[in-house]
């Protein structure tokens, strides 16, 4: 069971304090998930699978769970992109179906099953497997696997979860400071208006 350290947070309630622009950026990301475009059934379902192993969830209610395959579905569908790519790596949205390809592929090559249909510890060592760059299975001599892990997966999911307000009121982060600023210029000293940390029972501050 994940401790809640910060349980007096909520970000949203502070959105009286942010410009129209901001706002709108913030409360879209809450109640505007889009729908799925870009992956079929299978690979949909393997997605969720690959991100709820990355940034485990279970801890919540499934409501209250910061959705993070929309939105990658819905960069590929409309084709973002960082603005450069690396020369073994093809585009983004190509990238993530061969990668999922590629996880059934190990899947089935060391537990003879798809990935999304495995138990989490059988999951971890498929999720090792390409974090080590060594995976079997024919996709990953066309995709590097460690580039894929760092680069695409790790990167998207963590960043797509840490951009919603859930995964901010979970870290104690106030949310965006604009127009007002920051007031608090000791290091390490928060803003009036973030939540106090709750130390563990039996822990003492540092």
């Amino acid at each position: 069971m994940i401790g809640n350290r910060y349980p007096a947070a909520d970000v949203l309630a502070q959105r009286g304090r942010w410009d129209a622009a901001t706002r709108a950026v913030v409360l879209d990301r809450v109640h505007n998930v889009p729908e799925f475009r870009y992956f079929n059934g299978h690979d949909r379902v393997t997605l969720e699978a690959l991100c709820a192993r990355i940034i485990p969830q279970d801890h919540r209610p499934i409501e209250d769970r910061v959705p993070i395959a929309p939105w990658i579905d819905e960069r590929c569908a409309g084709a973002a992109s960082v603005g450069f790519r690396f020369e073994d790596m093809p585009d983004d949205a190509t990238a993530w179906v061969l990668g999922l390809t590629g996880l059934d592929d190990a899947a089935q090559s060391i537990a003879g099953a798809p990935f999304c249909s495995l138990p989490s510890i059988k999951q971890d060592r498929i999720l090792n497997a390409i974090r080590t760059g060594d995976p079997p299975g024919d996709t990953w001599q066309r995709l590097p696997a460690r580039r894929w892990w760092i680069n695409l997966a790790l990167k998207q999911i963590s960043g797509i979860y840490y951009a919603h307000p859930t995964a901010w009121n979970e870290i104690g982060f106030g949310g965006p400071a604009y127009p007002r600023g920051y007031a608090a210029l000791n290091f390490g000293a928060r803003e009036p208006w973030e939540a106090d940390e709750v130390l563990d029972p039996g822990s003492s501050p540092a």
